[in-house]
């Protein structure tokens, strides 16, 4: 079924610039996502089970990732990235694995994990690691390489790598359920090609591709589904994943400063990329008629249309989901500039204009590098602070607010913080509620009731106030305010919000 060809030398040099790159990425700060991931794994490493007693609207997989990341290498930033480096150096060897007969140049074809993984690592900034559109572009390809795999076969053969697919794709929705769109695009590509193209009988049709394909998405589902109804926690599993996204979406409002943020941001860090895929499509569709770039263009297509179903976000980091299909397909457009770029007077010339062409995204990789190098490579846990300080402005006075708890004398126990989770991290201390303090902007009016009840009955020592999140406090459930008002007494206040301990 897989013609695997092995690696060549160019192949392993490219590799260990993804590793040397991703290194770079390696003490990065936490952002508020990453520190609330990295706090619900924790919490389930000490035996809580996610939703009933750590909720967050999100699907299981990321914070699987998280657990498994920080049980193996620590919870910290460090533990976290040195796991999805791992990730990534491997998302990087199967495209190179299963891209050599895409590419009639063996020397762009080894470039491939540098215009995806290389390029994700050089765009991103904290907040743009380690999340979930980030890493379903392993399980993703995956599916969509399997997808035309299937193509080439038919009877047991096709049914096994279809079976496969499913098994997939039923992973990548264990990350984010409305990621089953750009699953089902791929899916109904074969659908289509079988009826239009090799005219198959409809009833030959289903069940030669949605059975096996059904039969796979099924297992990490049922799995799931069995986890939660082992601790009977089947109630709050289906609320999450099926009741709440609807209304969070339907009480959002239209975010477009955060449209215009994302594709501003999109545009301004994979424009190489577009103008090199759109060559590609152009010669790989209109005239050899790829199935692969086809399908690699759908992805693209349906991410887009994820993202803009996300209306009450548009987060620069939901454009991560394009980072694969649109390195591979920039990669296919050298591939295909590449005769014409040989015939120029010397290579220096050639290598010049490739140089001059991805410029910015090397030159934002260079300043990284710099950073790094000025913070003596961030080897010791000041070099290291310094260096994540640059960027991330805001972590000094974070860790500030988690030192004031931490002095001698301080309460001991689990406490609430309606901000930055990064507070937790830098306390080393958990969360108080199993409802969370991050994003407050979504939640709904019976959970503001819970996170009241939930806090009359842990009693958290300390409770703290962002001043970020306090308008949509004193919006949505200003009885929270009287709740603290009686219950606690201010302990400290400053730029970043308020302390409250408990009376």
């Amino acid at each position: 079924m897989i013609n695997i060809t092995k690696l060549n030398k160019i192949d392993f040099l490219v590799l260990i610039g993804i590793v040397i790159i991703g290194l770079i990425h390696l003490p990065f700060p936490f952002d508020g996502d990453q520190a609330f991931f990295r706090l619900g794994a924790l919490e389930m490493q000490q035996g809580k089970l996610l939703y009933r007693d750590f909720w967050d609207v999100k699907q299981p997989g990321i914070f699987c990732f998280y657990f498994l990341a920080g049980t193996l290498f620590g919870f910290n930033e460090i533990g976290i990235h040195l796991f999805e480096l791992i990730y990534m150096v491997f998302l990087s060897i199967v495209l190179l694995l299963s891209l050599k007969s895409y590419f009639r140049h063996p020397i762009i074809a080894s470039l491939v994990p540098l215009l995806t993984v290389g390029v994700y690592y050089t765009v991103s900034q904290p907040w743009h690691l380690t999340q979930v559109e980030a890493l379903v572009n392993l399980p993703l390809f995956t599916c969509v390489w399997l997808t035309y795999e299937s193509f080439k076969y038919e009877g047991r053969k096709r049914f096994f790598i279809l079976l496969l697919s499913g098994f997939i794709g039923g992973i990548v929705i264990t990350f984010k359920l409305i990621l089953l769109l750009i699953l089902l695009s791929f899916w109904l590509t074969i659908l289509i090609y079988s009826l239009l193209i090799k005219r198959q009988p409809i009833p030959k049709v289903f069940i030669e591709i949605f059975i096996p394909i059904f039969m796979g998405i099924i297992f990490p589902i049922l799995f799931i589904v069995s986890y939660f109804a082992w601790f009977n926690s089947l109630p709050i599993l289906y609320q999450t994943f099926f009741l709440y996204p609807p209304r969070i979406v339907a009480n959002s409002q239209f975010n477009p400063s955060g449209l215009f943020a994302g594709i501003k941001w999109f545009l301004n860090n994979f424009y190489p990329l577009l103008l090199a895929a759109t060559v590609a499509v152009d010669v790989s569709l209109r005239k050899s008629k790829n199935i692969l770039t086809l399908l690699l263009v759908i992805w693209c297509i349906f991410a887009l249309g994820v993202i803009a179903l996300q209306r009450g976000a548009f987060w620069e980091y939901h454009y991560l989901l394009l980072f694969v299909p649109l390195g591979i397909l920039a990669t296919k457009g050298l591939d295909v500039l590449w005769e014409s770029l040989k015939k120029l007077s010397s290579p220096f010339t050639t290598i010049l204009l490739i140089f001059l062409f991805f410029f910015p995204l090397s030159h934002t990789l260079l300043k990284k590098s710099v950073v790094l190098v000025n913070n003596n490579f961030a080897l010791t846990e000041d070099t290291r602070f310094k260096y994540q300080t640059v960027f991330r402005e805001k972590y000094p006075s974070l860790r500030s607010e988690a030192e004031f708890i931490s002095q001698p004398g301080s309460l001991p126990g689990k406490i609430y913080v309606a901000g930055d989770p990064s507070i937790y991290y830098f306390s080393n201390r958990t969360q108080a509620t199993s409802l969370r303090g991050w994003a407050l902007e979504y939640f709904l009016p019976e959970q503001w009731t819970k996170l009241l009840e939930e806090l009359d009955s842990s009693k958290p020592p300390y409770i703290f106030i962002d001043y970020i999140q306090q308008p949509t406090i004193n919006k949505n459930f200003p009885k929270m305010l009287e709740f603290l008002e009686g219950r606690y007494r201010i302990l400290r206040q400053n730029d970043n919000g308020i302390w409250y301990a408990l009376l």
